[in-house]
């Protein structure tokens, strides 16, 4: 998983770096509501410098999807 990648969510969740993985959903992280979602997008957009679009938005429901979304738009991640 990319450590910058897990940072970044976990300071916008207020969790535990450890509590973010591939495999984590939406449904897994309490903090995760819609005011999360927009501070995670700005957050991404600023992080990775790149513009999120509405599709991209709402296509981010797990961390897996997160990544693949970064990856779509031309972010480099570690595996």
């Amino acid at each position: 998983m990319d450590k910058e990648l897990q940072s970044l969510l976990a300071d916008v969740f207020g969790v535990r770096e450890s509590e973010i993985t591939p495999e984590t959903v939406k449904d897994d992280v309490e903090s995760w509501d819609s005011l999360k979602q927009m501070d995670l997008v700005m957050s991404l957009e600023r992080a990775y410098e790149l513009t999120l679009d509405i599709q991209d938005i709402v296509a981010m429901t797990s961390v897996a999807a997160i990544a693949q979304v970064l990856r779509d738009k031309g972010a480099h991640l570690e595996d």
